[in-house]
């Protein structure tokens, strides 16, 4: 699951990477740091997996200070760049709506990484809670997708049902039942999505998010 985080991440921003020329200009201090930490989430959470599925818990223990620090980092500093960049007019059709995508994101996000920080001696729950908090970040790679930028909703439900039917497969392996962290975790991703994209549609939301980029 988490290759698979990775590998969508990759498909999202690695064409912009390879592609990028010498005449372009170079990636801003806040731009650059924001990617620092995204990347810096998907490494580590590649490597506490890795840590647990070899055995090497106390490491995982101890690297999880630097991971929460890195959660922490990303909750404080995404809110002022996704409204920095719908300033300068990104992404198009509608910088605005798209602004209501991402800040509930990061919401989201740290709210499945407090409460699995919470609940870290619990395993089964932790684990998924971190996994739903990574899939709170792939949307910003989805919505790259070439197919994907002008209506990124179907390709977003797409990836999350693909990863929460995995999870719900692996309960009903492991579990013979559906762990309650996958169904309301699930529920709560789903049906935050048409809110959002509904919402961002409105006059209400507009006249914030205006106020906001001020």
């Amino acid at each position: 699951m988490a290759l698979a985080a990775l590998a969508v991440v990759a498909s999202g921003f690695g064409p912009r990477v390879v592609h990028r020329t010498v005449d372009m200009p170079p990636l801003t201090l806040r731009v650059a740091l924001h990617a620092t930490l995204f990347l810096s989430w998907v490494a580590l959470f590649i490597a506490q997996t890795v840590l647990v599925a070899t055995g090497r818990t106390q490491t995982h223990r101890r690297l999880g200070v630097a991971t929460l620090g890195v959660a922490t980092a990303m909750v404080v500093w995404s809110p002022s760049l996704a409204i920095g960049l719908a300033r300068r007019g990104f992404p198009d059709p509608d910088p605005l709506a798209f602004m209501m995508i991402i800040l509930p994101d990061m919401v989201l996000f740290g709210s499945f990484v407090a409460t699995a920080v919470y609940w870290r001696r619990r395993p089964e729950l932790h684990k998924r809670l971190m996994l739903l908090a990574t899939l709170q970040l792939l949307p910003a790679a989805i919505v790259r997708w070439p197919f994907a930028s002008k209506n990124p909703a179907p390709a977003i439900n797409m990836v999350f049902a693909a990863f929460i039917v995995a999870m719900l497969a692996n309960d009903l392996r492991h579990r013979r039942r559906p762990h309650p962290a996958t169904v309301w975790g699930g529920l709560l991703i789903f049906v935050s999505l048409p809110v959002r994209f509904a919402l961002s549609q409105t006059a209400a939301w507009h006249h914030i998010a205006q106020w906001l980029i001020r």
